[in-house]
């Protein structure tokens, strides 16, 4: 595709294209229980499995491709072993009713569950505290970010001994509220962490924000680090962006074929997904170049498209898998077709010409 050429200039003799991936997408699509969620981070646990972190996840049946008798927590998690569906988890209470897998400390807010990384001392993934302030699908907020460390990945998750800590950078320089978790790459001795600011008011575009730390210190929040234009502080008042922009979502991985750092992302939410690449994991990045239209958003005017990200372990040397979420301004219509709200996918795949 033509827009990919910048992409590959520094990889002579390289080319890409882009397709769906219908069986990918048939992993999620499910008629009972777990029916459908958004978010879809990944994280490798082994050689031969990976672990699936979700958002908002509806549960219920699907009959006629339609939703029924659902119901939605604020998060769930797979397992999913290589060449097998994925193995879906959340608890349930006493009544049988289904709860989210992860719950807030103070009763009143809900977690979304975001990126992470398995070392050697346990699993860690970030967690958006979210306060909800109304009815439609734009009724929430952030009031902070969390670090989850499970101590024992490798049982099953019901006996997972989980720790939670909450991130002390609140607020950015610039006054706004800042988040982190959105992307994490392991690089080099560092855990690279990157989050974003949240701007008043909702239309203005986010700052990208970046941490790093040394990989045996992610959870020593005095070991962080920050992005700034003239090097790396250990003082966040002094952080500056790498790009305005920024996605709530995203994924960073190095890609061998292209000899880059390659940022993937959706740009706003009507279905553009996009590349950035750069020779170092704070940049400077490249200008984005779209790489794929979702055609979700044509269902409905109402339609929407956003969590693009890819999934570096899930794909061969030579190909990239990235996934997508979408919904709907009107909640119904989520109701109505099952293909919404469930995890999309396509490939980039890079060819040697």
């Amino acid at each position: 595709m033509p827009w990919l050429v910048a992409l590959c200039a520094s990889a002579a003799g390289l080319s890409m294209h882009v397709e769906p991936v219908p069986q990918w997408n048939q992993y999620f699509e499910r008629t009972n229980g777990w029916i459908g969620a958004d978010v879809a981070y990944s994280i490798p646990l082994a050689a031969d499995k990976t672990f699936w972190l979700f958002g908002d996840t509806f549960d219920g049946q699907v009959s006629d491709g339609q939703r029924v008798h659902a119901r939605m927590i604020h998060s769930s998690i797979a397992i999913q072993r290589s060449g097998e569906a994925p193995d879906f988890y959340y608890p349930t209470n006493k009544k049988g009713a289904p709860e989210s897998f992860m719950k807030s400390p103070d009763g009143k807010t809900d977690f979304w569950l975001l990126d992470g990384v398995r070392l050697d001392r346990g699993l860690f993934f970030f967690m958006l505290q979210m306060q909800w302030t109304g009815n439609s699908v734009w009724g929430f907020h952030s009031v902070g970010t969390w670090l989850a460390t499970v101590a024992n990945p490798d049982d099953p998750p019901a006996r997972w001994k989980i720790k939670k800590k909450k991130l002390p950078f609140l607020t950015a320089p610039n006054g706004e509220p800042a988040s982190f978790g959105s992307a994490i790459l392991q690089s080099g001795g560092f855990i690279y962490v990157y989050g974003y600011t949240n701007p008043k008011n909702t239309s203005a575009p986010k700052s990208l924000l970046l941490a790093r730390v040394p990989e045996n210190r992610l959870d020593d929040f005095t070991a962080w680090e920050f992005y700034t234009k003239d090097g790396w502080t250990g003082d966040f008042e002094k952080t500056t962006s790498p790009f305005t922009d920024a996605p709530p979502e995203g994924s960073v991985s190095w890609q061998p074929l292209v000899k880059k750092f390659v940022f993937v992302y959706m740009d706003g939410i009507w279905g553009k997904i996009v590349m950035r690449t750069a020779n170092a994991p704070e940049g400077p990045w490249s200008a984005p170049a779209m790489i794929y239209q979702c055609p979700e958003i044509k269902i409905t005017p109402k339609v929407f498209c956003y969590a693009a990200k890819a999934h570096p372990e899930l794909g061969g040397t030579n190909e990239l898998l990235i996934s997508y979420a979408s919904n709907s301004m009107d909640p119904p219509e989520v109701m109505s077709h099952a293909q919404l709200y469930c995890p999309r996918f396509i490939r980039v795949k890079y060819e040697v010409r």
